[in-house]
């Protein structure tokens, strides 16, 4: 449904405005405005209208002047304006929700491209677990984030939940760029450089979660790796700490055949089961991939409430034999959101380019051909609800943020459309490729303006992430690329 100005008003948004002109800090222009709450909903030529990080309005451009005294309003359209382009002059721009990415290996963006058309255990045994074991500290952490972040801003992500060795480290860039992160303490029961036994871990994840308890933008989650590497004691210990302290549990589940087959012959139960009979199994699990699922498994992930993050990308590259029956899941109630995983699984952190994956992959899974009385597959504007709402509903904060409603915080994003005809705009957003994020906020702060962030050198990131870089590359296995200098 497209709201404008000639059909219908925004009145049921600005009933509180009626009489009296309010004082506001800007207002954003522009053709549409995409709230996804309510859902498949789009206001033509309207204004987002912010005051004190948080979202005071959404109102027809028309109507701004008799309604607030904003001190800046900014058009997109001018204020992107490139004179010496053709495209510029036609260009218009989709207000949206910030991205939500909920499954990601921040630090690993540095991993980028170490290793690819190799076998999934060729890949973690032969490149990357030795690559981790070799490089892996504080610094390539604080370095892989910083990458991350400067990708993830650059393409409209606001949010991401983040899985990783030294967490704190994470939110300290984190917080530097402006974001906002559910961080993971990783939990694992092998020793690392950054703990050595599922004790040290969670007691290291105890004190992030009590130093990050009252941030503003910052929240700390439990982060079981997987059934694979995580005993039933400590299981439970997670459990028991969720409970405690309301917070998440991020794990790896039902991703590979491997995965599964593995658990049933040292346990007797597939993955889920084994997690609902410790007790795990709850509105506080985000469970990652769930590719391999029979329907005893999507009966009882509906039953459990938990929420499953779809990647659909690196299940694609990583060649695990299957992706997440999406439209089954939402059929049956569950929260699906999106997420892209590591940059070296990936290779990107793009949200724009994952969700127009996830809605061709759904198409492909769902075999429209078997789907009874015409019934159609999981529809774009559902999809968008994936990478924005229900990634904040996973996360408990869908009453902060996640859509474009009044009250909530102003973590929005601009994205430039220039191919045309635009007939519906969500649409467009989805699966138009050529779409491009010009400008981001995070909590009313504008961490992107015209595709330059605000927050950091983005040029001295670079320069860091060359110089860590070399160190890999010159530890990485030989392949059978030939390179002529």
């Amino acid at each position: 449904m497209i709201k404008n100005e000639a059909v219908v008003s925004s009145e049921s948004n600005t009933s509180v405005n009626k009489t009296t002109m309010q004082d506001a800090d800007y207002a954003v222009v522009a053709k549409w405005i995409i709230p996804v709450v309510p859902e498949n909903t789009v206001y033509e030529n309207h204004c987002l209208v912010v005051k004190d990080e948080k979202i005071l309005d959404i109102i027809r451009f028309s109507d701004l002047e008799q309604r607030y005294n904003v001190k800046n309003v900014i058009d997109l359209k001018e204020m992107n304006s490139d004179t010496s382009s053709s495209i510029s002059s036609t260009s218009e721009y989709i207000l949206a929700p910030g991205f939500i990415n909920m499954h990601t290996h921040n630090a690993m963006s540095l991993l980028r491209g170490y290793a690819d058309d190799v076998s999934l255990h060729d890949w973690l045994t032969k490149f990357i677990w030795p690559a981790e074991a070799q490089h892996v500290g504080e610094e390539f952490v604080k370095v892989g984030t910083e990458l991350a972040c400067l990708e993830m801003i650059k393409t409209g992500t606001t949010c991401c939940n983040d899985m990783y060795y030294y967490p704190e480290i994470s939110a300290q860039v984190i917080e530097q760029f402006g974001m906002r992160a559910t961080l993971a303490a990783p939990i694992i029961k092998f020793p690392t450089i950054y703990a050595q036994s599922e004790q040290e871990y969670i007691e290291k994840g105890i004190q992030l979660i009590e130093k990050y308890k009252d941030h503003s933008k910052i929240k700390i989650s439990l982060g079981p790796h997987a059934v694979y590497t995580i005993t039933d004691e400590a299981y439970l210990k997670v459990k028991e700490l969720s409970e405690k302290y309301g917070v998440k549990i991020h794990t790896h589940l039902h991703e590979t055949t491997h995965e599964v087959s593995e658990e049933v012959k040292a346990s007797g139960k597939r993955p889920i089961e084994r997690l609902r009979d410790l007790g795990v199994l709850s509105s506080s699990l985000i469970a990652a991939h769930m590719t391999q699922l029979t329907g005893e498994d999507l009966d009882l992930t509906a039953k459990s409430g938990i929420n499953v993050v779809h990647c659909p990308e690196s299940n694609l590259k990583l060649g695990v034999k299957g992706v997440s029956p999406v439209h089954k899941l939402l059929k049956q109630g569950v929260n699906v959101a999106v997420g892209t995983d590591s940059a070296a699984s990936n290779d990107d952190l793009d949200m724009l380019g994952e969700l127009r994956t996830a809605a061709y992959i759904d198409k492909l899974s769902a075999n429209t051909h078997s789907l009874e009385g015409g019934e159609a597959v999981t529809p774009s504007y559902k999809i968008l609800s994936m990478a924005t709402i229900n990634g904040a509903k996973a996360l408990g904060i869908d009453d902060k943020v996640g859509s474009l409603q009044i009250g909530k915080f102003a973590d929005f994003i601009a994205v430039k459309v220039s191919s045309h005809p635009v007939y519906d705009p969500i649409s467009h957003l989805v699966y138009v490729g050529t779409n491009h994020v010009t400008d981001v906020w995070v909590a009313g702060k504008q961490l992107l303006r015209n595709s330059k962030l605000t927050t950091v050198n983005e040029n001295q990131v670079k320069s860091r992430v060359l110089e860590f870089s070399q160190k890999i590359h010159a530890s990485r296995p030989k392949t059978s690329l030939t390179i002529i200098s």
